[in-house]
């Protein structure tokens, strides 16, 4: 045979092979299949991928049913398939112990493909994730368990939550354990604003009345350190008789009325502070002033009888 006659093929195997990445070394070329991988070309159909890539997931082999639905998603992007492959990436994850990795192809699935008949599960399972973080678990980080609980993470996911589904019947749920994140981490200001907008936007929602009791213990509990802003304080106290007043059988009011009579104790204890400041520079009108406040609006205090007497000693 002529060797110029073998030149042509020479040329394109040798093109082919240059055109193999070289990181790929077990790979195979033929001109049936073209370049396949050690696990295997995709196959023919998104339908028959599916089947092939489940069948590891139901062995718990994870490691590749996880390559095999990204080849999925990635051959078939728009296929219905697709958004069932990006659910089990979030179910491997899930299976493997990490959560936030899952969380992550949970919401991408949502977003991505939310027409999915999974919809609503992939809320659910993004919510209980937001529930494990919540409750201080630790995180997966680099494989690892990592240092510190993972309450920002559970912010992450509620807020992802309230974004995504807003009307689903874990809109409200979200928002609310949003609020109680940013108290575990003791960001009071977010909570607040979680907690009311929870009320804002899900009106008719069971969880109103909770929501607006821990608007009340949110602002009352930034008004621990003494400062001179009482302002957090007086919020406090008139959320707390607000929720009182309209809710007398719930079961929450009770300790609202203990709330209370602790923040005006406080509330008291400084109004007389400040009375002392001005009597110890003579500016006794002040000093009266303050003192009389806590007359006339903590009377039933145990500071209310000292002011009283420190007015009767300055304005006899």
């Amino acid at each position: 045979m002529d060797p110029r006659r073998l030149l042509p093929a020479l040329v394109i195997i040798l093109a082919c092979a240059a055109a193999a990445p070289a990181a790929h070394a077990g790979w195979i070329w033929s001109p049936r299949t073209g370049w396949v991988g050690p696990t295997g070309a995709v196959k023919d159909s998104p339908e028959e991928q599916l089947v092939f890539s489940v069948a590891f997931f139901d062995r718990q082999d994870y490691r590749r049913a996880r390559l095999e639905f990204k080849k999925l998603v990635n051959a078939y992007r728009e296929s219905p398939e697709a958004a069932e492959a990006q659910y089990y990436l979030g179910r491997c994850a899930e299976e493997e112990g990490d959560y936030y990795k899952a969380f992550l192809e949970y919401r991408k699935a949502v977003q991505t493909y939310p027409s999915s008949k999974r919809f609503e599960e992939m809320l659910e399972r993004e919510y209980q994730i937001g529930n494990f973080f919540l409750s201080g678990k630790r995180r997966k980080l680099l494989g690892t368990a990592a240092l510190i609980p993972a309450r920002d993470k559970a912010i992450e996911v509620f807020e992802a939550l309230v974004e995504d589904g807003p009307f689903s019947e874990y809109g409200s749920l979200a928002q609310y354990k949003l609020g109680l994140a940013h108290l575990g981490l003791q960001d009071y200001e977010q909570a607040v604003e979680a907690f009311e907008q929870l009320v804002a936007r899900y009106p008719d929602s069971p969880l109103v009345d909770d929501a607006r009791f821990q608007t009340a213990l949110a602002s009352l509990k930034g008004t621990f350190q003494p400062g001179y802003d009482q302002s957090p304080t007086d919020t406090a106290i008139r959320q707390l008789e607000a929720f009182s007043r309209d809710n007398p059988t719930n079961e929450l009011t009770k300790d609202a009325a203990g709330r209370i009579e602790e923040l005006k104790e406080q509330r008291a204890a400084h109004e007389y502070q400040v009375g002392r400041f001005y009597e110890d520079r003579r500016k006794v009108d002040a000093a009266v002033v303050y003192y009389q406040t806590i007359v006339d609006r903590f009377p039933r205090t145990s500071w209310a009888p000292k002011a009283a007497e420190r007015i009767q000693v300055l304005k006899p």
